[in-house]
């Protein structure tokens, strides 16, 4: 069967409402990830001896204390690179490797190497250039065939954000609010507590061979509010600031702001006007208008897709779990659809993200708040 009458059927079953399970399991054995390799040719000490900012690091994670990479002190992602496959400390004295023990202990209670019968393996899946060619290859053929099936769906919601009044935040609430918002919802794909405990922080976290073309695109939440970012942006309040205006933004459930500490501390960066309106858009989740039926839908086909791609591509990576899975792919394809509408004119990147000087204001471009009803009406 050709990818368009797969992609046919699924948007049809999808739409069918109280057939989940049944759709489920068609999906899962008409789209998938059929042409992956049984095996990656990969020579793992090609990557040994190269610095950690040459690699393109994702965390996707929730720490109390320390994030995983603060782990990574001196040479410990040497040591890494070097256990990607298995060995005893002896190993790291053949590569001309200098450690101590308290390098290693250090390394396994941040969850990021294991010590078993004798041999240390690094727990953090760590790519090679080949393993990171044939992913992003097979995370764009991904892209490539899913988009024509939600392309319709996202125009309507770019429709929507514009009569809203959000015309300049749509790049912001198209990747920051969709792609990388809805889909970890409701179980939809593996959020970070889903994933195993690592040490001190629960999640994911892997390194790619090598980085990407296109700007790293994420997103920070403070919630209820959520920033976009790239590496390139410049300038953003303190981590301080933006939890004092998330927590005020709580306690007004999105609506104007009185606390004049508040309003003094943000004062500028476009989020509140002098008189403690919010200048950046509130939406609400579960309150089924037309943008959170539309997000819902779109999320759902992509969701159900990964999910069926990766029943079988975790496995030819030797990734830990299906889960897992589900968190690397996903954000390979991101910047592949984040491409596509790109490309078709759809979205285009702020000049803040692009790290251009346009002023503090604009801060506001990329943020903006999600209220949950389904929580307030608890």
């Amino acid at each position: 069967m050709n990818t368009k009458a797969i992609i046919a059927m699924m948007l049809a079953l999808v739409a069918v409402g109280g057939v989940a399970q049944t759709t489920q399991k068609v999906i899962d054995n008409r789209f998938s990830s059929k042409e992956l390799p049984a095996s990656i040719n990969q020579d793992h000490n090609s990557f040994i001896g190269r610095p950690y900012k040459a690699f393109d690091v994702t965390a996707y994670c929730e720490y109390n204390k320390f994030h995983p990479s603060q782990y990574l002190t001196d040479n410990n992602w040497d040591i890494l690179c070097a256990f990607v496959q298995p060995g005893t400390a002896a190993k790291l004295d053949s590569l001309g490797i200098t450690y101590n023990k308290s390098q290693l202990r250090l390394l396994e209670v941040g969850g990021l190497l294991s010590f078993d019968n004798g041999k240390y393996s690094t727990s953090m899946p760590i790519f090679g250039k080949n393993e990171t060619d044939a992913i992003r290859k097979q995370s764009k053929e991904f892209a490539d065939s899913i988009f024509p099936a939600i392309e319709p769906e996202i125009v309507k919601l770019i429709s929507c954000f514009e009569k809203l009044g959000y015309s300049r935040c749509k790049y912001s609430l198209v990747f920051s609010y969709l792609l990388d918002g809805y889909i970890w919802d409701n179980g939809r794909l593996a959020s970070q507590r889903d994933c195993e405990e690592h040490g001190l922080w629960s999640g994911a976290y892997w390194a790619m061979y090598y980085s990407r073309k296109h700007e790293k695109v994420g997103t920070n939440r403070y919630v209820p509010l959520s920033m976009n970012w790239t590496d390139s942006l410049k300038y953003w309040p303190s981590s301080k600031k933006l939890f004092l205006f998330a927590n005020e933004v709580i306690k007004t459930k999105g609506n104007r702001i009185a606390n004049q500490d508040v309003i003094d501390a943000v004062a500028g960066w476009g989020l509140v006007d002098e008189n403690g309106n919010i200048l950046i858009p509130v939406l609400h989740r579960n309150n089924n208008d037309d943008v959170d039926i539309l997000c819902k839908s779109i999320a759902d086909k992509l969701s159900i897709a990964v999910k069926n791609y990766c029943k079988t591509w975790y496995s030819a990576y030797n990734l830990s779990s299906e889960r897992l899975g589900h968190i690397i792919f996903y954000h390979e394809v991101m910047p592949d659809l984040l491409e596509i509408l790109e490309t078709k004119g759809l979205v285009s990147m702020p000049p803040i993200l692009k790290g251009e000087k346009v002023g503090k204001q604009h801060f506001g471009d990329i943020c903006f708040i999600v209220i949950d009803d389904a929580d307030t009406e608890k």
